[in-house]
């Protein structure tokens, strides 16, 4: 109820500035984009220092899709345990973003890679002694590998 009274706060204040009602349209519509919305995978920048979960990171549907199709079955396995977080890093055009179990960060890890330069999304699954990576293009991401062998 809040939200439509601010939108018709917001939308009477332009009527009464001459705007016309195509006018606030369009910002109505440029105001509700947000993080993770965006149609490519552009937003992950504005993310770096921040944590997962802070940003509803899962709740990007640009991501999530890609992550779906990439991961499969394993997707809704990295959501429901991933609970330990670091704060994402943008390094040399890669974002990487990792968490692990609760009360088992050295057995039970992952990591989700994008290069924006490629344009690929790389993840990786640790469960036990068993490591799992994952790239859309067939490559292996260095900073998966890097995830691979010093975790």
């Amino acid at each position: 109820m809040k939200k439509f009274a601010l939108s018709a706060a917001v939308t009477m204040s332009f009527f009464a500035l001459g705007l016309s009602h195509q006018s606030v349209a369009k910002v109505s519509v440029k105001q509700q984009i947000t993080v993770g919305d965006e149609p490519s995978m552009a937003f992950l920048r504005k993310l770096h220092g921040k944590y997962p979960f802070d940003v509803k990171l899962f709740n990007s549907q640009s991501l999530t899709t890609r992550l779906k199709k990439l991961l499969g079955n394993r997707y809704q396995f990295m959501v429901s345990t991933w609970a330990v977080e670091v704060p994402i890093e943008i390094k040399n055009n890669i974002f990487a973003a990792s968490g692990c179990e609760q009360h088992n960060c050295g057995a039970t890890n992952f990591i989700i890679v994008y290069d924006f330069t490629k344009n690929n999304l790389s993840a990786g699954i640790r469960e036990g002694d068993k490591v799992n990576t994952y790239s859309e293009d067939g490559s292996n991401s260095p900073r998966v590998l890097q995830w691979v062998n010093n975790y």
